[in-house]
């Protein structure tokens, strides 16, 4: 998965694994730096997973915050999950899946900031699907948005209508993800580049990502488009289109 906090910063967060037996579950967390694709980057271990959360074919999902929210792949009953900070690079302990999700499991993240995650064998327990609400949406009430445009060309400075103007100190744009296999290459989050608009206070004025070499990390298509304030909290997501 890719997450961005400030241009050009490109990273590749793998969790977890085994051998090719099956064997050796680990709890290993590793990060590459691709900003620049230099022969000289290298993996650098984060802090591990702790030891109880010895996990293989986990899914992996990134948040509009830049969190990752890690669930599934397992083996225990109460199949414990983990948020990632790339920031502190720190991990904290989650509430536990219902039912334990491996091989075969899904996770996506949903517009309106909640993960739902379903999957693995066709059993009573692990054939649910189940929501879980990540701890930003226990911060305090949503910024709401109240206008965008639809569609967006790469590069354009566009306008994001919302009654929270003032609070808002980050917003994304979310590609839309479904992490299974452990794997999901098309995931981002990208932080625009935004001003308050003084002359109209309930209007935030954003710029969409350019598009354009060395940094094409923006791929044509649909996006999650969240506005989040001052205590982390996101917005329902805005569907948008970049072209």
């Amino acid at each position: 998965m890719i997450y961005r906090n400030t241009c050009p910063h490109t990273r590749i967060l793998v969790v977890g694994g085994c051998d090719s037996l099956g064997a050796g579950i680990n709890s290993a967390a590793e990060i590459i730096d691709a900003s620049f694709l230099s022969p000289a980057s290298a993996w650098a271990l984060t802090a591990p997973l702790p030891d109880t959360n010895l996990r293989r074919q986990c899914s992996a999902v990134l948040l509009p915050d830049n969190t990752v929210f890690v669930a599934g792949g397992a083996t225990a009953p109460n199949s414990p999950c983990m948020l990632f900070d790339p920031a502190a690079s720190s991990w904290s302990p989650m509430a536990d899946l219902p039912s334990v999700k491996m091989y075969h499991s899904v996770m996506i993240l949903l517009p309106n900031g909640k993960l739902m995650m379903s999957g693995w064998a066709n059993d009573a327990s692990s054939g649910t699907i189940e929501l879980y609400s990540p701890p930003y949406l226990f911060k305090g009430p949503r910024p709401t948005i109240s206008n965008a445009p639809a569609t967006v060309n790469f590069g354009q400075q566009f306008t994001i209508g919302t009654p929270d103007a003032t609070s808002i100190v980050k917003v994304t744009m979310v590609r839309p993800m479904a992490a299974t296999h452990q794997t999901e290459s098309n995931q981002r989050v990208i932080e625009l580049f935004f001003l308050h608009d003084h002359v109209h206070p309930n209007n935030l004025v954003t710029t969409a990502p350019d598009g354009g070499s060395p940094h094409a990390f923006a791929p044509k298509g649909y996006y999650m488009l969240f506005i989040l304030n001052g205590n982390g909290v996101p917005s329902v997501a805005n569907w948008i289109y970049l072209q």
